[in-house]
């Protein structure tokens, strides 16, 4: 088919467009023109800015049956895609996010029915009414729209995304490469699902003109769930590192002492939480076949190949890790007297 991606350099995009040309399909990507991703030269490209009112005229001389739409972040955003593409296309596929489900959760794992309000962050907000504007349009004929919902994905690809307590810059990957003491929230029992880039784009590529896909939403998540004591350790295994030193400071202290750096822990990493994508692997062929340390070695190659994995954070962890210490042996202490 002839397909348009609104974005197709990114994270998951560029997995995306690497895979639907890769399948046979007629692969356009639309956006500024910035990115250097490597995508294949039978990619055509349309140099656009997907949130400037001018929008739908600049690809207006695109003709494609699906659009694929990666930069949807809000109403105004799907009103210009609506405009731009509605009864025109043959499908829609929208990214939105699980941060558009409300948290904590009734149970787990959370299905797409489960309810959407009040979402888990600002950002799951503004994509929760994104997805109500195109659900809209799906219901009055504009064209048929499908909903992805992924989780946290990484992949080698800007800073990898390999997350953590503190978000994810790559100081983590550094301290657990030589053995320097981590800071893990709580006691690291929760449990945390990354997907890889190319198994979530595979969901994608399943969707793209699948009839059974008209009008529904799929979660494209994780399916395995290691606790975070777990994935810091795999995440040892991928460096070659030694068993890491692994510093549990409560929650709700880090929210406390650092709120300009507990973003990441605030919207997801307290939250222990799992996500049904059994819909996506019976209607999108959609499977977790990477495993979590062959992904994060793919990354940390890539990472090292740039230099890029840094030290930005490592005297705020030091000393919050020093003193959290100290505290922790002085309470133990009086409390034994």
């Amino acid at each position: 088919m002839d397909v348009l991606i609104l974005g197709g350099t990114g994270l998951i995009s560029t997995a995306i467009t690497r895979q639907l040309d890769a399948a046979g399909h007629d692969v356009t990507v639309c956006n500024r023109g910035e990115s250097d991703a490597a995508i294949p030269e039978s990619v055509d490209r349309v140099r656009a800015d997907r949130f400037g009112d001018d929008f739908p005229s600049r690809v207006s001389g695109t003709d494609p049956e699906v659009v694929i739409d990666m930069l949807c972040f809000s109403t105004s955003d799907a009103e210009l895609a609506i405009e731009a593409f509605g009864g025109r296309i043959e499908q829609y596929v929208l990214t939105s996010t699980i941060d558009a489900y409300r948290r904590p959760v009734e149970s787990n794992p959370v299905p797409e029915s489960a309810p959407r309000r009040p979402p888990t962050s600002d950002y799951g907000a503004r994509k929760a009414n994104a997805e109500d504007a195109i659900r809209e349009a799906h219901d009055r004929g504009a064209f048929a729209a499908t909903i992805v919902r992924p989780w946290t994905t990484y992949g080698p690809h800007g800073d990898g995304n390999l997350c953590h307590t503190f978000g994810v810059d790559t100081t983590y990957l550094r301290r657990l490469r030589d053995g320097d003491p981590i800071v893990v929230h709580g006691d690291g029992t929760g449990l945390w699902g990354p997907a890889h880039r190319r198994d979530v784009a595979g969901a994608y590529v399943g969707a793209v003109g699948n009839r059974t896909a008209y009008g529904e939403t799929y979660n494209v998540t994780a399916e395995s769930f290691p606790t975070w004591n777990e994935y810091y350790r795999t995440l040892a295994d991928a460096l070659d590192a030694p068993e890491p030193d692994l510093v549990h400071v409560p929650t709700d202290v880090l929210l406390e002492i650092a709120p300009e750096k507990t973003d990441f822990l605030t919207d997801h990493g307290r939250y222990s939480t799992t996500f049904d994508s059994s819909k996506a692997r019976r209607d999108l062929n959609y499977e977790q076949s990477i495993g979590l340390e062959r992904g994060a070695r793919e990354v940390i190659e890539y990472l090292e190949d740039r230099d890029a994995i840094t030290s930005e954070d490592d005297a705020f962890i030091d000393a919050l890790v020093a003193e959290w210490q100290e505290t922790r042996d002085g309470f133990l202490e009086r409390f034994e007297r």
